[in-house]
């Protein structure tokens, strides 16, 4: 521990003070900071003055001692001259780490107290070590002169510590009040954020009831579009266009049954573009029927002479079938529940989307509520120990 390890001795020292007990409600405690801090900048103004004067002293009595410990004759000494020259070399050494020690003293600026100790503190910590072993060389033949540069530096120390040890409670004050404004900041912090909370998940639960009422509204008019003789006549339609659809394919595989693909095939065997079309019909007949109403397949079987009555009877009753349907489709009107449902699952949608949005607010709601009260524990610490407590 250096000679001046302020730090850690006023850390030690205790003092009884009465304990007088404060009460304060939360909204006054950002007033209660600024007025405690405004205090302690006062008091640490008046005890950095206060060390500073003795700073001052110190600076002016080691000015007058290195003087008389320079003009210290040595020579007169009765010792071996190898002695005499360690002596005198390490005396100029100590005065230059002396001299030193004031430039550092002389230059030191610093308003906050905690931060001046641990400065003041390094200035000595480094004079000890640069300093010690001149000052035990230059004792071996110097005594009064040495003893009572040491002796300055004692009575300052002492002084000095026990101005430090005396306010000692500034420094833990500074320091609690920190934290008590830190704390204090994110809870303020956090109710600001639990307020936009509230005021997001108010407008998110409106505008789900204004969807859930928008979506019942769609349903009442779905049901009322449901019973309408309007669209009963066209899910009729609808029905029966199905039916038709299916006797249109029933009739096209009786049609695919009545050809003879093999003979079919033969026949066109060297027109590579012909067989490919009667392969086509062969894989997939109604799609590639369907394509141009029958007129590739008939084609076909004209040319390979390979087409009777009662294809031609088929193929007359299929396309019969399907102009029928094409009518009956072009005579359908636009299915008014098509659109109605769209909304209702655009609205559920927006509907579950809300919903998932307010369910994270609250979470983050419950998230920043533990917190708060957790920095209001830890704010409640703080203060208590400097005897406030919060009504």
């Amino acid at each position: 521990m250096g000679l001046f390890d302020f730090f850690k001795k006023i850390i030690k020292t205790d003092k009884i003070e009465e304990v007088i007990q404060e009460k304060l409600a939360f909204s006054e405690i950002e007033n209660w900071i600024g007025e405690k801090i405004n205090e302690n900048e006062l008091k640490e103004k008046e005890i950095v003055f206060l060390v500073k004067e003795k700073i001052e002293n110190l600076i002016n009595e080691l000015k007058e001692k290195i003087i008389i410990l320079g003009g210290f004759n040595v020579e007169a000494k009765r010792e071996k001259e190898q002695i005499k020259n360690i002596v005198v070399s390490s005396r100029e050494k100590y005065i230059e780490s002396v001299e030193e020690l004031i430039e550092k003293l002389n230059s030191l600026k610093e308003s906050k107290l905690e931060k001046f100790i641990e400065k003041i503190n390094k200035i000595f910590l480094d004079f000890g070590k640069s300093s010690f072993k001149n000052y035990e060389r230059a004792t071996i033949l110097i005594g009064k002169e040495m003893v009572n540069i040491k002796e300055s530096l004692k009575v300052f120390s002492k002084e000095v510590l026990k101005t430090f040890g005396e306010n000692k409670s500034i420094i833990d004050s500074f320091n609690n009040l920190l934290i008590i404004k830190e704390k204090l900041s994110e809870i303020i912090s956090i109710d600001k954020t639990l307020e936009e909370i509230s005021g997001k998940k108010s407008n998110l639960n409106k505008r789900i009831i204004e969807r859930e009422e928008e979506n019942k509204i769609l349903k009442q008019s779905l049901e009322k579009i449901k019973i309408s003789s309007y669209y009963l006549e066209n899910l009729a339609k609808q029905k029966e266009i199905e039916s038709l659809r299916e006797e249109s394919k029933k009739n096209i595989l009786e049609l695919k049954q009545l050809i003879d693909f093999k003979a079919l095939a033969n026949f066109f065997h060297i027109n590579l573009e012909q067989i490919k079309m009667v392969k086509k019909h062969r894989e997939d007949f109604q799609i590639n029927f369907e394509k141009d109403n029958g007129k590739t397949i008939v084609e076909l079987l004209d040319e390979a002479k390979l087409n009777n009555d009662t294809i031609l009877k088929k193929v007359k009753q299929i396309r019969d079938k399907i102009e029928e349907i094409t009518n009956m489709e072009e005579s359908l009107k636009e299915d008014e529940t098509k659109k109605i449902y769209d909304n209702i699952k655009e609205v559920c949608f927006e509907t579950d989307s809300l919903k998932i949005e307010n369910i994270k607010e609250e979470k983050r709601d419950e998230k920043l509520r533990a917190n708060k009260k957790e920095l209001t524990n830890l704010l409640n610490q703080e203060l208590s120990k400097m005897n406030v407590e919060v009504i």
